[in-house]
């Protein structure tokens, strides 16, 4: 197994390839690039340790980069690091540390705070951090955690309409200038690239309706109500896959495709075209292709939860052409229905009386 100290020695010491000397000069120089530009997520702490566990080995320090000095020369270099760093103390804390993609759950239905009207490569290089596609999202994300504490995701394509990436913040009180600021302070970030958006206020959240009484506890492997089977409820994270968008009036599902229900089956509307959906307290929609009987329905998308709206969708290249009530499982009013085309009507999709088929009684 490879020492833990071995990759930052080697970077450290690839840097000397060209050196003429190992001087004291250029020791100073790599302690002030280790403090001011710490290699990959680590602390300055971190890398002093990595080089302190390196001089205490018995073990040969550079067998991949091989730099023309001795071991006795690079061993005094080295700790002519370790002296130099501890003479910088105190060290600043790092400006930003990366958060592990599996977070990005909590991330994907924020609102962007700020447009960077730059691709996710240009960003790249400026932040020193690797953009990666989390599963599932033909989407290309970093996320970070700021010196203040605020976790904050790059996420591109952040529009459909452009090329730029949204900045977004997961924070309960957004102050965007103030994140910004912060990330521009901290990077060569071009100030002229970067757009502050309008901070919407919180949405007070809409009225939701609980499952009916006879599907409780059908998601349980053995229920009563199935027959054999069981419905799958799916975590926080597996429902990411289903999640809608609304851009310029336009649907848009999970893959950043235009949201089209040609080929979705459900067993209200088995010769095809509509797609089952439901809508959180929070306006979120989610919709499935899929509608299979005992195995996946609405309550599957929200583990059961009550919902603000629930139904058949129909759309064709992004655009909604027709909106139903029918769920079995939440059985909405139609003030829920109209809880969905207040909604839709926020994000710029009208749809008109004629296009919204009511099953469900008026309360």
């Amino acid at each position: 197994m490879t020492e833990p100290w071995r990759a930052v020695v080697t970077a450290v010491l690839y840097r000397t390839q060209f050196a003429s000397a190992l001087g004291d000069t250029e020791a100073r120089r790599t302690a002030e690039w280790l403090v001011h530009q710490p290699l990959w997520d680590l602390t300055v702490e971190e890398e002093h340790q990595a080089l302190t566990t390196a001089l205490d080995s018995n073990t040969a320090l550079d067998p991949v980069v091989h730099t023309p000095f001795t071991e006795a020369e690079k061993r005094h270099f080295l700790t002519r690091i370790v002296a130099d760093l501890d003479s910088m103390r105190p060290w600043p804390d790092r400006a930003y540390r990366e958060i592990p993609l599996e977070m990005w759950s909590e991330f994907v239905h924020l609102d962007p705070i700020a447009r960077i009207d730059l691709s996710w490569i240009d960003i790249q290089p400026i932040l020193g951090k690797m953009f990666r596609k989390p599963a599932g999202h033909n989407r290309e994300v970093l996320l970070l955690r700021l010196k203040s504490g605020t976790e904050v995701g790059f996420i591109w394509p952040g529009w459909h309409d452009r090329s730029a990436t949204a900045l977004v913040a997961r924070e309960n009180n957004v102050n965007a200038s103030a994140i910004v600021q912060e990330i521009l302070s901290s990077s060569s970030l071009d100030p002229a690239k970067v757009t502050v958006l309008p901070t919407p206020s919180a949405p007070i959240p809409y009225e939701t309706t609980p499952l009916r009484p006879e599907f409780v506890g059908e998601h349980l492997p053995g229920n009563t109500r199935w027959n054999g089977t069981h419905v799958r409820y799916l975590t926080p994270a597996e429902r990411i896959p289903y999640q809608l968008t609304i851009t310029n009036g336009l649907l848009y599902d999970a893959q950043g495709a235009p949201f089209d229900t040609t080929t979705s089956r459900n067993l209200w509307t088995p010769q095809g075209g509509r797609a089952i959906f439901v809508m959180d307290a929070h306006g979120t929609l989610y919709s499935s292709p899929h509608h299979i009987l005992g195995q996946f329905h609405h309550s599957s998308f929200l583990s059961g939860a009550p919902v603000a709206a629930a139904g058949e969708l129909s759309a064709k290249s992004g655009h909604l052409h027709l909106i139903s009530d029918h769920s079995t499982h939440y059985r909405p009013p139609r003030r829920f229905t109209r809880q969905l085309l207040d909604n839709l009507r926020r994000h710029g999709i009208d749809i008109p009386d004629n296009q919204v088929e009511y099953h469900m009684p008026p309360n």
